[in-house]
């Protein structure tokens, strides 16, 4: 006998519903009525946000008790922490296992929360946007499967990318006054700059003078509080103006 696909369809329109939460507090709602259908137990969202100074805003949003997301908040791990090294070097999702994580590192102390909360296996992704990168985790217990098939895992990573663009609008809408970063032709010449081209390179890409991409590379430098155009591109790739080319 042919054995049925149980897998249920993407609910789209619900997905679509998340980019209209008119606050936080509706969008954790909806959430949480959306996360069952994925077999997640909890999320969490970890937004690095760019000031117009080059300096990063942290804001987190989660279904996690208010312990665990403490211990995010305020553990330093980004160098000795795992996860955090793979989403800096690679744009796929990653699978792993709690029990995984706390052997690598064991001071982790929200990776043992997370653990003693019953937590056993987590999904996390990156999603850049307009000076904006996101850290999304999906949690699933350690008594439960956990995103068991292909389309399981395909539809999570639609989720998450759902999921980081409605943080995005609801933080451009708390903070009306948020211009650009870069300028478009700032930007322009350090995505081409990142892409290994030179400045006379840029400038026949771009129709400009020579003269003119050093002006551009030199003033995206200073808004990014870097000296060099290297660390301009590498600050560019940490705080999700640029995506890296690794």
């Amino acid at each position: 006998m042919e054995k049925k696909n149980s897998h249920r369809p993407l609910p789209n329109a619900d997905l679509t519903a998340l980019l209209n939460s008119k606050d936080w507090e509706e969008l954790r709602e909806r959430m949480s009525s959306l996360i069952t259908v994925f077999g997640i137990s909890d999320f969490m969202l970890k937004m690095n946000i760019a000031s117009l100074n080059g300096n990063l805003q942290c804001h987190f949003f989660s279904s996690l008790p208010s312990a665990i997301l403490d211990l995010f908040a305020t553990d330093k791990m980004d160098d000795s922490d795992s996860i955090n090294r793979h989403l800096a070097k690679s744009s796929l999702p990653l699978l792993w296992e709690v029990d995984q994580v706390c052997a690598l590192a064991p001071g982790a102390a929200a990776y043992t929360k997370l653990k003693s909360h019953g937590i056993g296996h987590g999904l996390s992704m990156s999603a850049y946007g307009e000076n904006v990168v996101c850290r999304v985790d999906f949690y699933g217990l350690e008594s439960a499967p956990f995103l068991a098939s292909l389309e399981q895992y395909a539809d999570a990573h639609l989720f998450g990318s759902y999921l980081a663009e409605a943080a995005r609008i609801l933080w451009q809408k708390t903070a009306p006054s948020q211009a650009r970063l870069l300028s478009p032709r700032e930007l322009e010449c350090l995505h081409w700059s990142a892409s290994g081209k030179t400045s006379q390179e840029i400038g026949q890409i771009l129709g400009i003078s020579q003269h003119t991409v050093y002006f551009h590379l030199k003033n995206v430098a200073t808004k990014l509080n870097v000296y060099g155009t290297r660390h301009a591109i590498s600050r560019a790739i940490t705080i999700g103006i640029i995506k890296s080319k690794i």
